[in-house]
């Protein structure tokens, strides 16, 4: 065949071969008489089962989760995909197989080589909890039993003053049992006792007398006898005598109760999250990918700017800037404030011991949270023939539009009906500041305390202005009342500050009376601090009377070591004159003692004067002098040992004396205030178990705060076996004495430490022979550091 037939041959082959191939499809569904050979491959799917490590959005999960691979698409079990924290519509009730790609918004990627599953999903998807940064509320302060012990406290401050006239002297007392028992019993008094060239008087007048106790985890104190009844800005508190159960936030003195500065966001990378305040950072966390809040504990009242950075693991970073306000009348969402009590009022309080009225009252008081911006409030009280209610609100404008009030209550006394309103606004910005508090009251309106202490003003306002320019403060205010005679009393005030730096701080102000005969006053101030607690000043005061200047200079007491003070003066003009005061602060309480002179209107008088303050506890089977107790108080011991340093937050208080006592005040109840001892200045001989603790005394209350410490003799000796050897490190010897035995382990050549033991104790030594025996001496001192040098041990 020659090459042009053999090309022809091949084209018309191959023009055969393709037309025959094209023609099967189409002869296979004319003719099922030849049906096609079935593929295994397309009768059964590829299903590839495996275990592997999620990864969700840059989150290891640190788990093998079973997962399906069917035709290129990657499928898992409904449990499973919510274990690792997905959750879609509809997934609570799915079950079975779920694949991935039906999940909207969820991208993943099988790495072969590492045998994970990288899944990135929006957090519309993740299903764990907002995490929370910043501040979280702490926990309630606990009392420790140990720290308890009854005590029996006696409060006092004596005055008095003479001159060649008359002699006069005063004193206020008070009594506090307390860890007898629950609760707290306190009692106080006054007494006076005078005497001029005419007549001579004396008296005792009690004042209060209550037991209190206190539920710090739910906030509570209930309160038996005389106290004050509850009150809102627009009701005015009563002095009775009966039973007052109320919140107290002072039980949880950590906890904060106005709304925070909040921030909700989210994050699909894990991310680290900042807040900071007026440039200040008050939080830092990092977070998981998910939803999270931002609380930060307030740290002004007023206006306020934050910022929080949310920076992810890739370095990117987004800021966002907020304003807040802050105002102490706000309570968080859901927190409540409130008081009820019932009783009788009482009567000439200060003047008669046992006065009080007729007829019994109640009364409650109650503010609640409602939201971060609206706190509600509600009043009721009565008694025989009255009733008294009330509503208030206070609504925060916005994140800073400052807080608005208002407030509306009815009366019914007998026949009459009154109603009162009440509304105000303030606003305090870092430059500015502005608000305004008015109440109006009808002729009608009554409360509890009108029937027995006079009827309230018909109109009250209050009004005030500030500006801020750093160092220098201008303020302006307005007062008026109208009272039910029809006399009305306006003053106005004008008021200048500045900061001298090294020269000290001046201040002006300036007030008038726009209703009385008062006039004009003004008063100019100026202050410069020295070393040393030193003080000096100079003022000149106008008022329709006259002027006068005045300088003086001072030395401060100390606040919490012993210590002496002094104060002198000086004036000339209307009401000249002049002071000089010397007083005295140590452990046993403070005295003062000085004398005053003023001579104006051709009258010269010098008058003497003193003071002393302090308290006498009973408590251990001892009497204690000791300061003035305000709050509460912690007698600290050092079992018997003295001359102990004792701090009080790091502030040296004093040292105990040669029992180990020292009585620390002041302590701030239910908060844990940090006491410590100086150990180094004990001898070595003496074991200390602790040198810090955090003290929680109970309101009113002393707590006994024991430093642990003892003398001791320490014994170092060396062990030689019956071969002459060291007994080897490590080996686990017992002391025998007479009270029972102790484990004692040997150290390198052959050293043991014993810490006090017995005169004449056995150390066992257990060898591969059997045990050997060393004996302690008979007569060994109580305290020091022995060195007995080599001791043998001896077979027995």
């Amino acid at each position: 065949m020659t090459t042009g037939k053999l090309a022809r041959f091949r084209w018309t082959t191959l023009a055969v071969s393709l037309a025959t191939a094209c023609s099967l499809p189409a002869m296979a569904q004319s003719s099922p008489a030849f049906p096609p050979a079935p593929s295994p491959a397309a009768s059964v799917p590829e299903v590839e089962q495996l275990y592997l490590e999620v990864v969700l959005n840059r989150v290891r999960d640190r788990r093998l989760r079973p997962f399906l691979l069917r035709d290129g698409r990657m499928l898992a079990d409904a449990q499973a995909l919510r274990e690792i924290g997905l959750v879609w519509p509809g997934s609570e009730q799915a079950q079975g197989e779920v694949a991935l790609d039906s999940l909207p918004g969820l991208r993943s990627e099988y790495d072969v080589a590492d045998q994970r599953l990288l899944i990135d999903v929006p957090v519309a998807l993740l299903a764990a909890p907002t995490a929370q940064v910043g501040y979280v509320a702490p926990p309630s302060p606990r009392l420790d039993p140990a720290t308890r012990s009854p005590g029996l406290l006696l409060d006092y401050d004596l005055y008095g003053e003479g001159n060649g006239d008359y002699r006069t002297v005063s004193g206020w007392s008070e009594f506090r049992l307390f860890g007898v028992g629950p609760g707290v019993w306190l009692s106080s008094a006054v007494s006076r006792m005078s005497r001029t060239a005419a007549s001579d008087s004396s008296g005792n007048t009690r004042l209060d007398t209550r037991w209190q106790l206190d539920f710090p985890d739910s906030m509570v104190s209930v309160a038996v006898g005389d106290g004050y009844s509850g009150g809102l800005d627009w009701t005015r508190t009563t002095r009775f005598g009966g039973i007052r159960v109320s919140r107290n936030f002072s039980l949880q003195p950590y906890r904060v109760t106005i709304p925070l500065a909040s921030f909700a966001g989210e994050a699909t990378l894990p991310s680290t999250v900042d807040m900071f305040i007026n440039g200040v950072q008050q939080a830092r966390r990092e977070i998981t990918p998910g939803r999270f809040q931002v609380d930060s504990a307030p740290v002004l009242n007023g206006v306020g700017n934050a910022q929080v950075v949310v920076t992810d693991i890739t370095g990117q970073s987004r800021v966002v800037n907020f304003s807040f306000y802050n105002d102490l009348q706000l309570l968080q969402k859901g927190l409540a404030d409130w008081s009820v009590e019932t009783g009788y009022v009482r009567r000439d309080y200060g003047l008669r011991s046992f006065s009080y009225a007729d007829d019994p009252m109640a009364s409650g008081s109650l503010r609640y949270g409602v939201s971060s911006f609206l706190t509600a409030e509600a009043h009721l009280e009565g008694t025989t023939n009255l009733s008294m209610g009330g509503l208030g609100a206070m609504v925060l404008l916005g994140r800073a539009g400052g807080v608005l009030s208002g407030s509306y209550a009815n009366s019914r006394y007998q026949d009459l009906d009154g109603r009162q309103y009440g509304f105000g606004y303030e606003w305090q910005g870092l430059r500015f500041s502005i608000g305004y508090h008015g109440l109006r009251r009808d002729v009608g309106f009554r409360d509890v305390a009108s029937l027995e202490s006079g009827l309230l003003p018909r109109r009250t306002d209050q009004a005030f202005t500030g500006l801020n320019f750093g160092r220098s403060q201008f303020g302006a205010s307005y007062v008026r009342q109208d009272l039910v005679d029809g006399t009305r009393t306006t003053y106005a005030s004008l008021s200048w500050s500045h900061q001298l730096l090294r020269f000290g701080n001046v201040s002006l102000s300036v007030n008038r009376d726009l209703d009385g005969d008062d006039g004009d006053s003004a008063y100019l101030y100026w202050s410069m601090p020295f070393r040393d607690n030193l003080h000096g000043w100079a003022s000149a005061e106008h008022r329709n009377g006259g002027n006068t200047g005045t300088v003086g200079a001072m030395r401060a007491l100390p606040g919490d070591e012993d210590g002496w003070g002094w104060r002198a003066q000086a004036s000339a003009g209307e009401e000249a004159g002049g002071q000089a005061e010397l007083s005295r602060l140590n452990r046993y309480g403070q005295w003062r003692l000085g004398a005053l002179n003023w001579h104006g209107a051709g009258d010269n008088t010098t008058t003497g004067y003193f003071d002393a303050s302090g308290a006498l506890l009973l408590m251990k089977g001892r009497f204690f002098p000791m300061r003035r107790v305000y709050d509460a108080f912690a007698l600290v011991s050092t079992d018997g040992i003295g001359e102990v340093p004792v701090m009080l937050e790091n502030r040296l208080v004093g040292k105990t004396d040669t029992r180990g006592y020292l009585l620390v005040t002041p302590l701030n109840a239910w908060e844990e205030n940090d006491l410590s001892i100086d150990p180094l200045v004990l001898p070595a001989d003496v074991h200390v178990a602790r040198t810090r603790m955090k003290a929680v005394p109970a309101t009113d209350s002393g707590m006994l705060a024991r430093f642990p410490m003892h003398a001791v003799m320490a014994l170092e000796l060396a062990l030689r076996g019956p071969d002459g050897e060291w007994i080897a490190p490590g080996t686990e010897a017992t002391l025998e004495g007479p009270d029972g035995s102790a484990p004692v382990v040997v150290g390198y050549t052959g050293a043991v430490y014993l810490e006090s033991p017995p005169s004449g104790a056995r150390i066992v030594v257990p060898l591969a022979s059997g045990e050997c025996v060393a004996v302690l001496p008979d007569q060994l001192p109580e305290r020091g550091w022995i060195d007995l040098g080599v001791l043998p041990c001896r077979m027995p």
